[in-house]
């Protein structure tokens, strides 16, 4: 059974190049993050992602938040930039042609940087002084300037200073909730891929982050990055979602061995596409209905749940029922079963978007929920694994 997001709700976490990611947790904090929320949550692992193929970038869409290109035609003063992405809150996005005004939203602005200025030159009117820190490994500054609203800024260059990146989140009162949104916003910002010297059409992965997190021995947060990738990977070709049998035979089989091979590394052999692959295959032999293959394949590497998920659960009652574990009940540890990582599933962030996205008018989201946290490992383990035995016969 493959279910299909409403169009509606599909706008609201993809745009332009954009599609529904993975999340890593927060890195470097800008030094406004101390004002814009009086207490500080612990770091939260939200996989929901904006990604650019034309700047190389993933960054987090808060919760509630719609990010998407401007609508509005750039102003040409003083500089035109070349994109700017816009983050709603959701609500009011919905409603924006009936607002008499643009209420306070998140901005990313790019622009070129043909004469390689320093920051400082691109910064508009601020009433203090430049804050410096670091944005996706890139040095940053953060200033607050005052418009219509009160605003946080943070201006960087890309990796190779092509561009400069101005984020902005402009808010009425100095705790406003939009302050803590683009505080992870700017925390999840990435350089994700970078060109292919071998060829300026094309891009490729950048490794590094997923690198130093396995060697830190963070699963979940590698988990998580994994997922990512493979969702970046997927681009254009489609959905991972609802279209992982048609979608997962187009993934690049150089990348497929790059990631098992950090993982493997990383864990000694007891994670990795190579883990997961010998135990499908065990497990093949042994049925050649494609249900029963994942469930037991799932029981092997600790996926399968003793007891299905109770009514109360944190993500909603509709999904009640499932044998699945979710993601808040994997073993983020180094004796987790062999194959356990990487996960196929979807997380929890996604799954609470899409329930909570009924409000918005989704009138398929509770079956789409109930198919991802179901029906899905079915089609998702056969085709990732028929793909990665092209490796094991290369």
């Amino acid at each position: 059974m493959k279910r299909i997001i409403t169009l509606g709700f599909l706008a609201s976490l993809v745009a332009s190049s954009a599609v529904p990611l993975f999340l890593l947790p927060s890195r470097s904090q800008p030094a406004f993050a101390a004002d814009a929320i009086a207490s500080s949550a612990p770091a939260q692992y939200r996989d929901v992602f904006y990604l650019s193929d034309h700047f190389g970038f993933r960054v987090v869409s808060p919760s509630g938040y719609t990010l998407t290109p401007s609508e509005t035609p750039p102003s040409k003063q003083p500089v035109a930039p070349l994109e700017v992405l816009e983050g709603w809150q959701q609500a009011d996005f919905a409603d924006r042609i009936y607002l008499s005004k643009t209420p306070p939203i998140i901005r990313i602005t790019v622009y070129k940087n043909d004469q390689r200025l320093p920051l400082t030159a691109w910064k508009s009117e601020s009433h203090n002084h430049d804050r410096p820190f670091t944005v996706a490994g890139q040095t940053a500054i953060s200033y607050t300037s005052t418009g219509i609203y009160q605003s946080d800024n943070v201006l960087f260059r890309s990796p190779d200073s092509r561009y400069i990146f101005r984020l902005t989140a402009e808010y009425l009162e100095p705790k406003a909730p939009i302050r803590q949104a683009f505080q992870e916003i700017v925390s999840s910002f990435t350089f994700d891929i970078s060109p292919d010297p071998k060829a300026a059409s094309k891009w490729r992965i950048n490794y590094s982050q997923l690198h130093d997190l396995l060697v830190a021995k963070n699963w979940q947060a590698a988990d998580l990055e994994t997922r990512a990738i493979l969702q970046r990977l997927a681009g254009s070709k489609g959905d991972l979602l609802f279209s992982s049998k048609s979608v997962l035979p187009l993934i690049p089989l150089t990348d497929l061995q790059t990631l098992d091979a950090l993982w493997s590394k990383a864990s000694g052999g007891r994670f990795g596409f190579s883990a997961q692959h010998r135990i499908w295959q065990q497990v093949a032999k042994g049925s050649k209905n494609s249900k029963g293959q994942a469930e037991r394949f799932a029981q092997i590497v600790g996926w399968r749940r003793t007891q299905p998920l109770a009514e109360n659960n944190p993500i909603g009652m509709e999904l009640s029922g499932t044998w699945w574990r979710l993601d808040t009940e994997l073993n983020y540890t180094a004796t987790a079963p062999t194959g356990h990582f990487p996960w196929m599933g979807v997380s929890s962030s996604q799954l609470t978007d899409l329930l909570d996205a009924r409000s918005l008018g989704c009138g398929s989201c509770t079956i789409d929920a109930i198919y991802l946290v179901n029906d899905r490992y079915d089609e998702y383990l056969s085709a990732l694994f028929a793909r990665f035995k092209g490796i094991r016969n290369k």
